[in-house]
């Protein structure tokens, strides 16, 4: 597990130094090319009560339509633990959680000034909970802070394909806008 959040917390760092030298340049962040981490509480419900914590890292993109509404796409990817309320064996009481999660994004409102955002994935994607495979059904809701930083509360249901868990997992989602370098 230790290796999972060693290899989580280098690729988040290796992604911003990337992003350095895109500071210097003029943009336009009415564009939405952000990156986004979130920690959630996933809950498993129906086979094996339990909860825990996962992380997960994403990027979100959406183009301007017209002033005040843009429509892109999100990718998401991430992994955790969950552990059970009621241990039912003495050495398998923890458990692996991973999701990968492709959705709609929009943004709507006055691109220019803190608009609103909303994202939406109707089972595309894919996810193990307990070694059960799932489909999530995702939504997203949230705004701009600031100029380019946005945060999102999300809520997940992975439904599961053998009807053997139903895992629910809430999110907080903060992400950064790098915006559109402007073309002159």
């Amino acid at each position: 597990m230790k290796k999972h959040i060693c290899l989580l917390s280098f690729s988040v760092a290796v992604l911003c130094l990337l992003s350095i030298p895109t500071f210097a340049q003029e943009r336009d962040y009415t564009t939405l090319k952000g990156l986004s981490w979130s920690v959630g509480l996933p809950i498993e419900m129906r086979d094996l009560p339990g909860a825990g914590l996962s992380l997960n890292i994403g990027y979100d993109c959406a183009y301007p339509v017209n002033d005040h509404f843009a429509m892109g796409f999100y990718l998401t990817g991430g992994g955790g633990f969950w552990g059970e309320f009621k241990q039912y064996s003495t050495t398998d009481h923890f458990h692996v959680a991973f999701r990968l999660t492709a959705g709609l994004q929009m943004a709507f409102g006055d691109l220019q000034n803190r608009p609103w955002l909303i994202g939406v994935a109707p089972c595309t994607g894919f996810g193990l909970y307990d070694l059960d495979m799932s489909l999530p059904v995702e939504v997203r809701f949230g705004k701009y802070i600031t100029d380019r930083w946005y945060m999102m509360g999300e809520l997940t249901y992975h439904a599961s394909l053998a009807r053997e868990t139903a895992t629910i997992e809430p999110a907080i989602r903060v992400g950064y806008n790098f915006g559109r370098k402007i073309k002159h």
